[in-house]
């Protein structure tokens, strides 16, 4: 049985920081392959700082395309929104019954995750594997009432898709923050108010 980690995410860019998480995970958890799961609409997310779905998913395949146990998983895009990881977690079981899947997420999510649409049933009934974020330690009071939830002691990377989106605002040349490609794309298609 094939081993997926699914990295979901807005992807709003995708940045070196997701890269170096999935490759970590991949070797580490470990992995047969990551699949980088594009959000059209994360509840979450103020749907008005988001560059097109289309264009998050087109920048995804840029970042990926060098690596194939890297995969695009565009399945939101056919499910209600907003995108609810339970959801979207439940189709995938049902798609491809062969893969056992676990969901890969930062500490800061893990730690608002009872805010989650079905969080309980999500936190019986799907694999964790939980990343550290900065200032956001997983301590095992967290999860010691889950079976679910194992811990990555993964490098705490201070890369965000916020940071990278304030300096394009700002003018910055933020090209080794993204992956090749990614940059020029986001100046091309005039993305995060670049020129």
């Amino acid at each position: 049985m094939q081993k997926i980690g699914l990295l979901f995410g807005s992807f709003n860019p995708i940045h070196v920081g997701h890269l170096a998480l999935a490759n970590f995970a991949m070797e580490y958890a470990p992995f047969d392959q990551v699949w980088f799961v594009v959000s059209p609409h994360n509840p979450f997310k103020d749907q008005k700082a988001l560059a097109p779905a289309q264009s998050r998913l087109e920048m995804v395949a840029i970042a990926t395309k060098e690596e194939p146990r890297f995969k695009i998983c565009d399945i939101e895009f056919s499910l209600p929104t907003p995108s609810y990881t339970i959801n979207t977690l439940e189709k995938l079981k049902a798609s491809y019954p062969d893969y056992q899947f676990t969901m890969i997420i930062g500490s800061d999510n893990l730690l608002n995750i009872d805010r989650w649409y079905d969080s309980r049933r999500l936190l019986k009934e799907h694999s964790i594997l939980v990343y550290p974020r900065p200032g956001f330690p997983v301590k095992n009071a967290d999860i010691k009432h889950y079976d679910t939830i194992k811990v990555l002691k993964a490098p705490v990377l201070e890369i965000s898709s916020t940071l990278i989106r304030e300096g394009i605002r700002e003018g910055k040349q933020l090209r080794f923050l993204v992956p090749p490609g990614i940059y020029d794309y986001i100046r091309n298609n005039r993305l995060y108010n670049s020129t």
